[in-house]
């Protein structure tokens, strides 16, 4: 279970990271405010030093090894950046949610533009 959990994991940081030039591609007004304000959620939650909820959901599964999994293994690694200081990753977030926030000025919203097929 923990490994499912750690896929959705994942799906969030993906969703973060290629949401953004998604979100500029497209121009959907209300894909990039729910983008951008789960972005300061997240940013939000690193700069006071609360754990991220889905972290702890995960440690609420117990003591969960991933010795036996090569991909439990390697998605840990990459979701919580092993090999980085905790610091560095706090700084990156900083940046890349400044970055997602000044694209509202150098990309402004789309007056109503909608996905192809409304």
């Amino acid at each position: 279970m923990a490994t499912l959990i750690l896929f959705f994991h994942l799906a969030i940081i993906l969703f973060f990271i290629v949401g953004f030039p998604a979100g500029l591609i497209f121009n959907h007004r209300g894909f990039r405010i729910f983008h951008s304000v789960a972005l300061m959620g997240v940013t939000l939650l690193m700069v006071v030093g609360i754990p991220c909820p889905v972290t702890l959901w995960e440690e609420s599964m117990g003591d969960v090894s991933y010795e036996g999994s090569f991909i439990a293994y390697w998605l840990k690694r990459v979701v919580y950046l092993e090999w980085f200081d905790p610091g560095d990753v706090l700084i990156l977030d900083i940046g890349f949610a400044l970055l997602v926030f000044t694209s509202f000025i150098w990309h402004p919203l789309s007056k109503s533009k909608k996905f192809k097929g409304q």
